[in-house]
């Protein structure tokens, strides 16, 4: 074991995070912060939501319900509590999750990610970002369920400073999404959500959710810390070891 590592078991500091990632993408897009995190001494689970990375779920069968539900047989299964991270559309993941099983998380941790109040769906909120490029490059296959990206468009959308071999990677292993947990509205209340301590990770760069979208989610739903990456809508990609530092620093905190 190197030594940061039993530094960070020895503070007691050590963590368990769980990973939630966004639209069309996978656990695989984790992989380096995994990594980084697992380095420095914490536990780390990462899982495909349903019909997403290597989950062969018919996309049209899936709700937001099924994909809280991946998610909470994860934490039921770990001992403890978690830091909870949803990327993007996994925002609205973890937020259904922590209504479920509030006393599960210790912290929320919202990495650009779409930050609702009750009773709000994710279309409600993203069809009116007007500076967003991912809005217009949606493709919606309504009698299919599904909802796609222009795949021309994604790396200005999610990657714009991303190494080349990350952007193509990530382009081959993108899937169609599951459109009714973008339609659903969120079920939540100050006994369950309401009492988990929450932080957001904004990205100043951002073309998915933009910059604008992200301070009024954040000025209409409060958090305890608002950390700032300068990087594009994938940091794990772009800055790895910067979003290594500040999902540690909230942890600690």
């Amino acid at each position: 074991m190197r030594n940061d590592q039993r530094d960070e078991q020895a503070r007691g500091e050590a963590r368990h995070f769980v990973l939630v990632h966004g639209a069309w993408h996978g656990a695989w897009c984790w992989v380096t912060t995994a990594r980084l995190l697992a380095s420095r001494g914490h536990r780390v689970t990462t899982l495909d939501l349903p019909s997403h990375g290597a989950d062969e779920t018919a996309p049209a069968s899936v709700t937001l319900d099924h994909y809280a539900g991946r998610v909470i047989a994860a934490l039921d299964a770990i001992e403890g509590t978690v830091v909870l991270v949803g990327h993007s559309m996994g925002g609205i993941v973890i937020s259904t999750v922590a209504e479920a099983r509030p006393t599960k998380v210790e912290k929320l941790v919202y990495l650009t990610a779409f930050l609702l109040p009750n009773g709000t769906s994710l279309l409600d909120v993203a069809l009116q970002d007007a500076e967003s490029l991912a809005t217009s490059n949606l493709r919606v296959r309504a009698d299919e369920g599904v909802v796609d990206v222009n795949l021309d468009a994604v790396q200005e959308i999610f990657y714009a400073d991303c190494e080349r071999a990350d952007i193509d990677r990530a382009r081959s292993l993108l899937k169609p999404n599951p459109l009714a947990p973008f339609a659903t509205p969120l079920a939540l209340t100050d006994a369950g959500y309401g009492s988990v301590r929450r932080f957001y990770v904004s990205c100043a760069r951002d073309r998915a959710i933009s910059p604008a979208l992200q301070r009024s989610m954040l000025s209409a739903m409060p958090c305890e810390a608002v950390h700032e990456l300068h990087t594009d809508h994938s940091p794990f990609f772009s800055k790895p070891e910067r979003l290594h530092d500040v999902l540690v620093a909230i942890a600690r905190s």
